[in-house]
C-alpha cells in the first residue's frame, strides 16, 4: 500500500505546527500523534481523527455510529485551514490522555 504524498502530509502538519505533533509511517498511512497520543491517521488526503465526542465540529464532518467498528471522524483536506482544526487535534489528545 503506497504512503500518502509528502506534500499532503506537509500541508496538514504545517497547519498543526503550533502543536506538539508528529507522524509515523504505519500500515500504508501516517499515524498522527499529539502530545504522545495516537489520535488519527493521514491517508487519501484526509485526516481521520479519533472520535472523542467533540461537540463544536461542523455538521459536515460525519460522526460514526456507536456500532461502527471504526470510531473516527473523516476530515477532508478542504478543512486544513479551518479555525477549529488545531483545537480539535489538541482536544482529541487531551481526551485520550484522560481515557475518554
Amino acid at each position: 500500500m503506497p504512503y500518502e504524498e509528502d506534500s499532503v502530509v506537509a500541508e496538514w502538519m504545517n497547519r498543526l505546527r503550533d502543536l506538539n505533533v508528529k507522524t509515523k509511517k504505519m500500515f500504508g498511512c501516517y499515524c498522527l500523534y499529539c502530545d504522545g497520543q495516537a489520535i488519527g491517521w493521514i491517508h487519501d488526503s484526509v485526516l481521520s481523527l479519533r472520535e472523542v465526542g467533540l461537540t463544536y465540529l461542523p455538521k459536515e464532518i460525519k460522526r460514526p455510529c456507536p456500532e461502527d467498528k471504526i470510531q473516527e471522524l473523516v476530515i477532508p483536506l478542504d478543512y486544513v485551514d479551518a479555525e477549529w482544526l488545531s483545537k480539535a487535534v489538541q482536544d482529541t489528545a487531551d481526551n485520550r490522555k484522560r481515557g475518554k
